[in-house]
């Protein structure tokens, strides 16, 4: 590992590059980008159920860069990152090599929920799960995909079996 300090500019990148991994679902199925998130507040990524833009928002600026100063974690997300934006710059896809006309007209997948992360929880059951798969494969071939489901005006709920076995739901 490279054995440097950081600049100020080159600190500001990678807390920005974190900030916009975060807001990706990509790091929800990337298992080095989970582990970086959870590194920054292993208590917090428990307790904030594996959000990564809940723990950006625990850790403060201060605790994010000390963090960075470390040479051989501040490599990690440098390799992190790179790996994110050749992801999202892939010019050799499945979807760009036989599916071309799907770039500029999407496909449109319509579902009442998606599963893609505990950290969105928008779905009860395996309709949603397998949505949200759909939605995975589809961005790693480089399909053009955009789901469309519900909006909860009440928040989403989970549902259990009570004592007397009748379905209830408690909204989240």
């Amino acid at each position: 590992m490279m054995n440097q300090t950081l600049t100020t500019s080159e600190l500001n990148e990678l807390t920005a590059g974190l900030h916009r991994l975060a807001r990706n679902l990509w790091w929800t199925w990337n298992q080095e980008a989970q582990e970086i998130f959870q590194e920054l507040s292993p208590r917090g990524w428990q307790n904030l159920y594996h959000n990564a833009v809940a723990i950006l928002h625990e850790v403060s600026d201060y605790e994010l860069r000390m963090r960075l100063l470390n040479p051989d974690f501040a490599q990690r997300v440098r390799d992190l990152l790179k790996s994110f934006e050749a992801y999202l710059a892939e010019p050799e896809t499945w979807g760009r090599q036989h599916a071309q006309a799907l770039l500029s007209r999407p496909v449109a997948y319509f579902c009442a929920e998606f599963g893609f992360h505990e950290t969105l929880p928008i779905a009860a059951g395996g309709l949603g799960i397998l949505a949200g798969d759909h939605t995975k494969s589809a961005s790693d071939l480089g399909l053009g995909m955009v789901g469309i489901s519900l909006f909860y005006r009440e928040g989403y709920f989970q549902q259990a079996i009570d004592a007397n076995n009748w379905q209830t739901e408690y909204y989240t």
